[in-house]
């Protein structure tokens, strides 16, 4: 009997959200249907027409007017060493920035509620921009997921929502695919560095690439990107003069108990309770001002608290010798 290998489409789901839907911000149920099965499918969709444009180009005045100054400070985190150019850039946490359909996005807090239950947690905000590059300047396959979790369910998605068009020119991200069925942390290579531990075996790149090669996203101004924790991805050079600018949110079931929290000043708790039908936010409120230029995602720990989790992750992150097992 042969064995199956395992052939992805080449090219991420799209559903484009009517302006109408967009405007009421109620997602219907064929939205939430399409979108769970896809992301159980493939690990990520895109959500086009999602948020309001005027949004973006506000946050993207900003932050990308701030990039220079974030990446000159040397102190600063570099995704996998400055020569990718591709930094942590965290959006600002000020009342009159944080709007819903970015942190809160109707659309995304359903889906999400579909494939990890109701109200999931957000415990990471933050975002990554990917400036002038030379031509070699990529990071590694890797996944998030450098510690043992499991194999077989979700457990977290990243939002992610680009401030301008992304096309494989400005850095649009490579993804695998499906990899996230895949995803073991024996997979990754063993290294004491903490973010090389996130990098993915060559061997096992190479064997997947055969029948499931990576693509590079490109995405309109507006849209979101939903994407599982576990799928293998890599930040691809930006060769233009422009800083494109990623938005980042982790959501996981409230049941994972989350590591990580998010530092918001306390000026914007009762703005973020608000959501809290649809979204909670595991956060940390301080007095006076968050300063967002100096937010790091060095040292984020995306694992669980969870007694249980620890318990079984050994029995729930490993391939048993029934399961299939390729990549």
């Amino acid at each position: 009997m042969g064995s199956y290998t395992p052939i992805y489409d080449q090219e991420i789901h799209t559903i484009l959200i009517p302006e109408d839907v967009r405007k009421s911000g109620r997602p219907t149920l064929e939205l939430i249907a399409e979108s769970a099965a896809f992301l159980h499918k493939d690990g990520i969709i895109v959500l086009d027409n999602a948020i309001d444009t005027e949004h973006i180009d506000i946050l993207n005045a900003q932050l990308s007017g701030e990039a220079l100054e974030v990446a000159s400070d040397p102190d600063h985190h570099f995704n996998f060493g400055q020569h990718t150019r591709n930094m942590d850039q965290a959006p600002p946490p000020t009342r009159e920035l944080m709007f819903k359909d970015v942190w809160c996005n109707p659309f995304a807090a359903a889906i999400l509620a579909a494939v990890l239950g109701p109200r999931p947690v957000i415990h990471y905000a933050n975002g990554n921009t990917a400036l002038k590059a030379p031509p070699n300047g990529r990071q590694p396959v890797h996944s998030d997921c450098e510690f043992a979790h499991p194999a077989y369910f979700p457990f977290a998605y990243v939002v992610n929502i680009s401030l301008v068009d992304v096309t494989p020119q400005n850095g649009g991200t490579e993804v695998w695919i499906g990899s996230h069925r895949v995803s073991v942390q024996e997979a990754h290579n063993p290294t004491t560095d903490t973010e090389q531990l996130l990098t993915i075996k060559q061997d096992l790149v190479e064997e997947r690439r055969k029948h499931s090669p990576p693509i590079q996203a490109s995405t309109k101004r507006g849209s979101l990107v939903i994407r599982d924790l576990r799928l293998w991805h890599a930040g691809m050079p930006n060769l233009t003069d422009e800083p494109r600018v990623m938005l980042a949110f982790v959501a996981s079931p409230a049941w994972w108990q989350g590591r990580s929290q998010i530092l918001l000043p306390k000026d914007v708790k009762d703005l973020v309770e608000g959501w809290s039908d649809e979204l909670g936010y595991d956060a940390v409120y301080v007095d006076g001002v968050v300063d967002h230029k100096k937010l790091r995602s060095a040292g984020v720990d995306f694992g669980s608290k969870s007694k249980v989790m620890e318990k079984y992750e050994d029995e729930l992150g490993r391939w048993p010798e029934y399961a299939p097992r390729w990549y």
